[in-house]
């Protein structure tokens, strides 16, 4: 309030010392647009974020993240439109539900004439750009730069598809020897710094791969939570509890338990953290469940831990170059995910 009043002060004397001409021009100018930067990681769980004090919130996962909530506006009541990563990613990008875009399972995609948002964005006077992960199938050519990883993309060596003589989707560019959490992050700091037109407003999607599974963090974080016990969810031993789930989690008279959703346990015979894991099979259940939890939850963590920190890289040079604060910041993820709850 006293930053408002000393705002209106300043008019009010500038009113009245200056003259009509330079009042009309004043009254004329419109206001700067701020610039919109986007990010989105995949499979990164609410509480998983340290400012939404889950269990999770004492290993200090994600301080930048949290800083940023701190800052500006933590959402405590919003939902993901479809729990599928592809159908999400499309709804976001197109303003519609899954059932409009026709966007329904994983093998969908958008083509440039329906990529809304990017087309809306450019209307409004943004120069628009799509960094990351994509997994739309089409050519993001509404944008008027990309750079995005090929379908799920890789952790490590990762590739790029790029907008190129050989066309869509043969341009590809390769980072060997790099994080793709590091390439993402160094991609969107170089359109930054040396290929968007300054005099324009900044519409920039800046997608992680990252934590999505199998959680191949970058060698810098193998020591990272190594000599911690990872919080464990009070469900985490009981599945199938009883009451839990329908018929479409469960199947008729427990037909499915065995088959639905990848466990941390023995549960699902095919589809569980200790077989990826490879730990000891001659375990107990719970002992085998147990350290399938750890190592799962420290490899995920470690993924996160490498977005936080190359978020701060990214926010550093907002600050440095004077783009912070006229620059709206959105970190949301994809969707939810499961950590162990219910063995999921």
């Amino acid at each position: 309030m006293r930053d408002t009043l000393a705002l209106v002060t300043t008019f009010l004397l500038a009113s009245l010392l200056a003259p009509p001409a330079a009042l009309l021009a004043q009254a004329k100018k419109e206001p700067k647009k701020p610039n919109i930067l986007y990010i989105m990681s995949d499979d990164h769980a609410a509480h998983a974020i340290g400012a939404y004090g889950g269990r999770l919130a004492a290993l200090n996962p994600t301080p930048t993240i949290d800083r940023l909530a701190r800052e500006g506006m933590l959402f405590e009541n919003v939902f993901a439109g479809n729990a599928i990563c592809v159908p999400s990613r499309a709804t976001i990008l197109t303003g519609q539900y899954a059932h409009v875009h026709g966007v329904v399972d994983l093998g969908g995609g958008i083509v440039p004439s329906e990529q809304n948002l990017a087309i809306e964005m450019k209307k409004a006077g943004y120069e628009t750009a799509m960094i990351g992960k994509w997994h739309l199938k089409h050519e993001p050519a509404a944008f008027d730069h990309y750079c995005v990883l090929p379908g799920q993309g890789k952790y490590h060596d990762p590739e790029f598809q790029v907008r190129g003589p050989k066309g869509w989707p043969r341009d590809l560019v390769t980072f060997e020897g790099k994080h793709s959490t590091d390439v993402i992050t160094d991609l969107s700091l170089e359109w930054l710094f040396a290929e968007r037109d300054p005099e324009k407003p900044f519409f920039l999607m800046h997608h992680y791969k990252a934590p999505h599974d199998m959680f191949e963090f970058a060698p810098r974080y193998a020591d990272y939570l190594a000599d911690v016990e990872i919080p464990e969810p009070d469900n985490l031993y009981d599945q199938p509890a009883p009451g839990f789930g329908s018929v479409a989690t469960r199947g008729e008279n427990d037909s499915l338990i065995h088959h639905i959703g990848t466990s941390v346990s023995r549960r699902h015979p095919v589809r569980n953290y200790g077989i990826d894991f490879e730990v000891d099979p001659t375990l107990s259940d719970r002992e085998y469940t147990h350290r399938a939890y750890q190592e799962y939850l420290k490899r995920y963590l470690r993924c996160v831990k490498g977005v936080d920190d190359n978020l701060s890289r990214l926010f550093d040079y907002l600050k440095e170059n004077d783009l912070y604060d006229n620059t709206l910041i959105v970190y949301t993820g994809d969707q939810g995910f499961m950590l162990g709850e219910h063995d999921y």
